[in-house]
């Protein structure tokens, strides 16, 4: 899986998840999903994090722990 906090260049689906806890969600709550067809660059909103989700492994609700480099 490819997580990104940088521009984001492969077509696909993407998990977006919380990097920064908020006052009601923890880190790694997933927020969003973002279908993205490729043709710009995207980037995660501030706080945020996108991880390549094709498979739905990660639905709006659930937590991604993201690894350890």
């Amino acid at each position: 899986m490819t997580t990104t906090t940088e521009t984001t260049t492969t077509t696909g689906v993407y998990a977006v998840y919380l990097t920064t806890a908020t006052s009601t969600e923890a880190v790694g709550a997933v927020v969003n999903r973002v279908v993205w067809n490729g043709s710009t660059g995207w980037n995660a909103p501030t706080g945020q994090a996108a991880i390549l989700d094709n498979d739905g492994q990660y639905p709006i609700g659930s937590i991604y722990t993201a690894s350890s480099p």
